[in-house]
């Protein structure tokens, strides 16, 4: 297979059948050219469309709202406060 260092722009072959730990680093520069893998955390989301076209799931943080959002009305309660 052939790779690429980053570092030193150099072009390099490596055998994949024999690969070791001595061959994660370049052979011109001693560079560490192979980076562990990260694991994918499982996460629930919202799935939508493109937020460029269509952004109505994401909420504005700027915008403050006044009104407390409640399945108890509690501005027509005044009169038990007595």
């Amino acid at each position: 297979m052939v790779f690429a260092c980053k570092k030193c722009k150099k072009v390099f072959r490596k055998d994949i059948s024999d690969y070791e730990e001595e061959d994660e680093y370049c052979p011109h520069c001693d560079n560490h050219y192979v980076i562990d893998a990260k694991t994918p955390k499982p996460t629930i989301g919202i799935e939508g469309e493109d937020l460029r076209i269509d952004n109505r799931l994401v909420k504005d943080e700027r915008v403050k709202s006044h009104m407390k959002k409640s399945i108890f009305v509690e501005r027509d309660q005044d009169f038990k406060l007595g």
